[in-house]
């Protein structure tokens, strides 16, 4: 492969880094376009030895293996292991519990490459760098920053930025949208390749049901919008049931749970006064998919969803997932994506949020207007 000036440099940089072994983590971070995912690969067919792919969601994992790093996992399935002691119902449903797996294969890799490390909290960042493995770590600079947790390896400066766009990426409708937009430039209404930005008016129902994911900029339009995806789904009540797409809203690593994770209800037990139980899948891990038992508080679905957080501790903390704001979907991208452009909502942060929100989108964008 023939590369760029700045892509050599980065090439260089890291082989440097490899070689002196002086430090455990490279930053190499990258607007879209810029070819990060092509120099990981690149880096790692180079490396004498084994190198481990991994991402902080199922769906990043996902998008890694569709594009060539076939062993990519997430960070918690490489690292943690279930615990013996696992917890089992009056139902007969297990709750597997997570330990840090010291025979994990990152225990013996020569390298671990980290994609979209933004959304990697301290907790996670520690135990991944407890094995003393080096660390090359994919992130972009023109994302927003999360909004809570996450940014254990973006608090520091990149060692390498890439800001030119590489030339097979050039023609690349997305990357074209998502540049302008980084710019500050307007999406103006058309067609972007297989792409485009439409008005409201010309959204139905079944462009909105075709997407694989849905996004948002407030919690207000996600709640609305979660509630008639349930309906166009099929479903009725208020709380989850079987087949329904969940979105985890607080890490907990022991039950293997990462805040912005999607699930899907497996099943649902017995009704209680205050819980509900069920079992859940991933929704995107492929291979490394295990199944979790989760808790929730009725009145998060029955009531306005305010439950005070001395109450809410005790639970696990899952909505429902349809349509997720564009901070909740950072970290994960998907093949086709419905947008509809709240931008207007974060003035100091606009062009950040739309470039986030665009860039979550592989194949085909629809921006709502």
């Amino acid at each position: 492969m023939s590369f760029s000036p700045q892509q050599d440099r980065a090439l260089k940089a890291v082989s440097r880094w490899l070689r002196d072994g002086d430090r455990q983590v490279f930053r190499l971070f990258g607007y879209a376009g810029t070819g990060k995912t092509t120099l990981a690969r690149h880096i790692a067919e180079g490396v004498d030895g084994e190198v481990l792919f991994a991402a902080f969601t199922g769906k990043a994992a996902q998008v890694l293996r569709a594009r060539g790093a076939h062993n990519a996992r997430t960070i918690h399935s490489l690292i943690y292991r279930p615990r013996g002691e696992a917890e089992e119902d009056e139902e007969g449903n297990v709750t597997p519990l997570f330990s840090l797996n010291r025979q994990s294969p990152l225990a013996q890799a020569d390298l671990v490459i980290i994609d979209e490390c933004s959304m990697v909290d301290e907790a996670l960042g520690r135990d991944l760098l407890s094995f003393g493995t080096p660390v090359l770590v994919l992130g972009d600079s023109g994302q927003l920053p999360p909004v809570s947790g996450g940014g254990f390896f973006t608090e520091h400066e990149p060692d390498i930025m890439l800001d030119e766009i590489h030339r097979q990426a050039r023609d690349n409708p997305i990357i074209d949208m998502a540049q302008t937009v980084r710019e500050g430039g307007t999406l103006d209404y058309g067609r972007y390749g297989e792409s485009r930005v439409i008005s409201r008016g010309e959204i139905d129902s079944e462009q909105v049901m075709a997407a694989q994911q849905v996004l948002v900029g407030i919690n207000r339009t996600r709640k609305r919008f979660n509630q008639r995806l349930r309906e166009l789904n099929g479903f009725s009540g208020l709380l989850p049931q079987a087949g329904d797409k969940l979105v985890c809203l607080r890490n907990n690593a022991e039950k293997g749970l990462l805040n912005g994770g999607l699930w899907r209800v497996a099943s649902v037990g017995k009704a209680r006064a205050q819980r509900i139980d069920m079992m859940v899948m991933p929704d995107e891990e492929g291979p490394y998919a295990t199944p979790q038992k989760i808790r929730l508080h009725r009145a998060v679905f029955e009531g306005d969803g305010e439950v005070p957080w001395a109450v809410r501790r005790a639970y696990d903390d899952f909505d429902f997932g349809y349509a997720l704001t564009v901070h909740k979907a950072q970290g994960s991208q998907w093949d086709e994506v419905v947008l509809f452009d709240e931008s207007f909502a974060f003035r100091d942060t606009r062009a950040q949020w739309l470039y986030t929100a665009v860039t979550r989108a592989a194949t085909r964008l629809t921006v709502v207007r």
